[in-house]
């Protein structure tokens, strides 16, 4: 007697033994275990229509079939079989590790039992995806490949064929803007001959349904309050490689804001919430704008302790006038105090190095400015490569937050001897041992020295950013210096410098800070009157041979950058100016204005411009400023594309002598590296650089400015420090320029004013 899928009429009998058949790799256990008939029931047409069903739902059958031999109840399977292996090929635009994880999750893959529906559903959903990408002429096969001992080989081919490109799109209904202004909204585009190698003429599904949503908020933010898109008609050409894109829309008439209140607990004072509001009684109607305002608000709430505050806006609109009144619906919740700061993922690094960077307090409300400020401030220590913050509710309360700042640091120390290359130094041999968290306090010493065929130098430097609880920062420093002349080695006089300075950083906000010290410097002069210029034996025989200086050294600064290194927003504005006291034996003054900017654009480009301008000059009867001490013009830091130190002005040898006035300016996009997320050490950009020195203000010309343009890559070594490669084409300069297009520049100077 034979029992399948459904129910036959049968005597009953008592099951004295169970046997199975057609196993191969399970065993009788593995049956039994999904079988609800044991050794002693008695069988019925019910009990054996539901041991049919049980086994099929466990999956690991293929057919089943249940037979009566006597007292024994047979049980004959065909085992599903085993994937040996299973391949797509040919999918490029489609797949990857989408689809891998897909094949995964749904058991098509190798090890697992082969079902050929989850196949035949895997192949209708790659037409699907397919489809929805433009690749209306794909073809896909699959080819299952029986092996021994129950097992398959699966193999999907894909024939990808080409896109269907998008031959026009028409937008029919729209009076209010012109179809070029909608079409700009879209990423969408028609082919177009000028742009051969563009990728945004292939039609996408998914792409298309952004570019509704586009269209729908640039309606909706001007006041087409009932704008709507009924249909669009995707129209394929009978080959399947061409689409011509059709969107109907209906515009409606434009609606007016007639007014806004503010309702629930708003916390805040109304004439403090309408400061924050953008949308007024007789504009049209923006749901950016409202939603922007009510964003606005929840974040000044957020910063008083109300993390969880919620602001909704609610459009009450009348038909009638065509009207639309906002209601800012304020939630506040509960005030919120940050009950613990935790540090996480560093090393060797004393806690109290990053509590002092809070400017969320625990104990204190929270503040979510306050809490990602603390987080810029620890971003750009210079031993800090990036951070991230998180917040968690404390479990069994409603009024507490726990904050975590996850830190990764970079090589704080450092021990380097190599060979560098700079553009006016030739060859470097240099050696150092500089670190920037020295005990894990935070504290910066470095020893470094190097020797070049214009200078050698050696110098030791100390910096404690916490001299004083209060933030006030002291650098120690001391150097010996010995140049060949300014530029070339053979200017025909030699320098030796030996001095220190002492330097204070005092805050006087949390973007403001105040540079005050003190230096002291020896300088001798040799000169050799077979190679000297006139205006450096002009210099010596009115100033002599022999300088000690006392300079005053002042300044301040306004710096709003996320980052030390590599900034990508945010400002640096610096002012300095340092004069020689009383006792000197030259009195000059130097005064230095730098400003850099970070402007983010988007897709994670942004625009990067630096400017400087410096003036030096003497008084008190010194004549001539120090030739040592002229500013220069060329290269890295000025204008790239030229040889470094070798723009105007000359010596009476015709050559650089510098200047007492220089002006430059670099304006760099920066380009996102594909392959590198969230880089905090290598950088590429395209570079407009133009400035140039001249001897005295007097002698500034604006046609003699340089020009050049180019590409630059920024490499921060955790053993060099900084590496710049770039490559500068000079697009203005006059006959006589030494130009140099490929530069390099490794690590840092050494020395002082």
């Amino acid at each position: 007697m034979l029992w399948q899928s459904t129910a036959l009429a049968f005597a009953p009998f008592a099951v004295k033994t169970i046997r199975a058949e057609g196993l191969q790799r399970l065993d009788l256990g593995t049956v039994l275990a999904y079988l609800p008939v044991s050794v002693g029931d008695t069988v019925t047409p019910a009990m054996a229509q539901q041991s049919i069903e049980m086994l099929y739902k466990s999956g690991m059958f293929q057919d089943v079939t249940l037979l009566r031999d006597g007292g024994t109840l047979v049980v004959r399977v065909r085992e599903r079989p085993l994937i040996a292996d299973f391949e797509v090929k040919g999918n490029k635009a489609v797949g990857g590790d989408d689809l891998k994880k897909s094949l995964k999750e749904v058991g098509l893959v190798k090890g697992q039992l082969f079902k050929r529906d989850l196949l035949d559903a895997l192949t209708t959903e790659l037409h699907e995806q397919y489809y929805a990408n433009g690749f209306y002429n794909v073809l896909i096969t699959s080819k299952v490949e029986n092996l021994p001992n129950n097992r398959v080989s699966i193999h999907i081919d894909v024939g990808e064929g080409t896109a269907a490109k998008i031959k026009s799109i028409h937008i029919i209904g729209n009076a209010a803007f012109p179809e070029s202004t909608l079409l700009d909204q879209m990423k969408l585009k028609a082919k177009s001959r000028w742009k051969p190698f563009q990728r945004s003429d292939r039609y996408s599904r998914h792409t298309m349904v952004g570019d509704l949503e586009s269209l729908n908020s640039w309606y909706m933010n001007r006041g087409y309050l009932k704008f709507d898109i009924p249909s669009v008609q995707v129209a394929l050409t009978p080959d399947k490689k061409s689409v011509y894109l059709t969107l109907n829309v209906e515009e409606g008439p434009i609606y007016k804001v007639s007014g806004y209140r503010f309702t629930g607990d708003t916390i805040l004072n109304t004439t403090f919430l309408d400061k924050i509001v953008t949308t007024h009684a007789g504009d049209r109607f923006s749901l950016k704008s409202a939603t922007d305002s009510a964003d606005a608000i929840e974040s000044t709430l957020s910063d008083i302790g109300y993390a969880f505050a919620k602001v909704t806006p609610l459009p009450l609109v009348n038909e009638d006038k065509r009207t639309v009144a906002i209601d800012y619906e304020v939630k506040p919740g509960k005030r919120v105090y940050v009950r613990k700061i935790d540090f996480s993922g560093y090393n060797n690094t004393r806690d109290s190095t990053f509590r002092r960077e809070m400017r969320q307090l625990e104990g204190a409300p929270y503040s979510k400015a306050a809490i990602e400020r603390s987080r810029v401030r620890i971003a750009r220590l210079p031993f800090v490569q990036n951070v991230s913050v998180n917040t968690a509710p404390v479990p069994g309360t409603d009024d507490q937050i726990d904050v975590n700042y996850g830190i990764s640091q970079r090589q704080p120390g450092s021990i380097s001897v190599g060979v560098g290359y700079s553009g006016y130094q030739g060859f470097i041999i240099s050696a150092g041992i500089t670190h920037t968290n020295f005990l894990g306090t935070g504290d910066t010493i470095s020893l470094n020295a190097q020797n070049s065929i214009v200078e050698r130098a050696i110098s030791l430097s100390f910096t404690d950013p916490y001299f004083t609880d209060d933030g006030i920062s002291q650098t120690a420093s001391v150097f010996f210096r010995r140049d060949k002349g300014v530029i070339r080695f053979d200017s025909g006089f030699d320098t030796n410098m030996i001095g220190g300075d002492l330097v204070y950083g005092i805050p006087l906000s949390e973007f403001t800070s105040l540079r005050l010290g003190a230096g002291v410097s020896e300088t001798a002069v040799t000169t050799f009157s077979t190679f000297a210029s006139d205006e450096i034996l002009n210099f010596v025989l009115r100033n002599g041979k022999k300088f000690g200086v006392y300079t005053l050294k002042t300044g301040i600064a306004r710096d709003t950058r996320n980052r030390t290194f590599f900034a990508t927003r945010g400002m640096l504005d610096q002012l300095t100016f340092d004069i020689t006291g009383p006792g000197s034996d030259l009195k000059y003054y130097v005064a230095q204005l730098n400003h850099s900017q970070y402007i983010p654009l988007p897709a994670q480009f942004f625009i990067n411009f630096n400017s400087t301008i410096g003036y030096i000059n003497t008084y008190g009867g010194t004549n001539g400023v120090p030739p040592w001490l002229n500013f220069f013009a060329g290269g890295p830091g000025t204008v790239r594309g030229f040889k470094t130190g070798y723009l105007d002005p000359k010596d009476s040898n015709g050559f650089p002598f510098g200047g007492t006035f220089s002006t430059s300016a670099q304006t760099e996009l920066v380009l996102p590296i594909p392959i590198i997320s969230n880089n905090t050490t290598t950088r590429t950009g395209l570079f407009f650089d133009v400035g140039n020195v001249f001897a005295r203000p007097g002698n500034f010309n604006f046609n003699e400015l340089r020009q050049s343009v180019g590409i630059d890559i920024q490499w921060f070594t955790p053993i060099v420090g900084m590496l710049e490669v770039s490559f500068g084409y000079p697009i203005k300069s006059i006959h006589g320029d030494n130009r140099q297009y490929l530069q390099f520049q490794l690590g840092n100077g050494f020395g002082s004013n």
